[in-house]
């Protein structure tokens, strides 16, 4: 057997021990929470996916996974109405400028297993407006199903690390009512089809 019949002949049995699973864009959501810095006050909503996939070995460990955000579905879920147009001003230039940068990004760099059953560690690159950071390890449990996988986890993200910094407090910042927390805190709901 030739050298490059062998290695395509393993290409395709490593393809083939693995699985590729589709992101359900409808049923999956990020959902955000953004507070006041000084008072309770805070808005929350969600965004959803434009596309995403996540690779499995034939164990069912994760080995990748990498995901489209689209920007434009920037919706609030307060109890009160939106009269004030909070979602249309997150998309503006003020935040996240979603006419230039409709899209951000989330591509894995590291999966490890969790001492905990069905839990991962995550590293990852995720990329908005246009800046890309590395952000901090995260845990995301795992839950298989006959038909679909689904994948939650919490973390908190700081606005400012992709330059959106509206509002936000600094060093130099007196104690004011109007200023809006940096962190974020997120917490992802994810269905994958089989």
């Amino acid at each position: 057997m030739s050298k490059t019949i062998l290695l395509v002949l393993i290409a395709c049995l490593s393809a083939f021990a693995q699985q590729k699973m589709v992101l359900n864009t409808t049923e999956s959501t990020i959902y955000w929470k953004g507070k006041m810095w000084m008072s309770t006050d805070s808005h929350e909503g969600i965004i959803h996916f434009s596309s995403g996939n996540m690779t499995m070995d034939k164990t069912g460990k994760i080995l990748s996974a990498n995901f489209e955000i689209d920007m434009n579905t920037i919706k609030t879920l307060d109890a009160r109405p939106d009269k004030d147009g909070l979602a249309d001003h997150l998309k503006s230039e003020d935040f996240f400028a979603v006419k230039r940068f409709p899209k951000a990004y989330f591509v894995s760099t590291k999966i490890d297993k969790s001492t905990v059953h069905g839990n991962y560690l995550v590293q990852g690159m995720l990329t908005i407006k246009g800046v890309q950071k590395q952000i901090i390890s995260f845990a995301v449990k795992i839950a298989p199903g006959p038909t679909k996988t689904k994948a939650t986890s919490e973390l908190t993200l700081f606005r400012s690390w992709w330059g959106v910094s509206y509002k936000a407090p600094d060093f130099f910042s007196t104690l004011k009512n109007d200023l809006i927390a940096d962190e974020v805190p997120i917490k992802l709901n994810l269905v994958f089809g089989k």
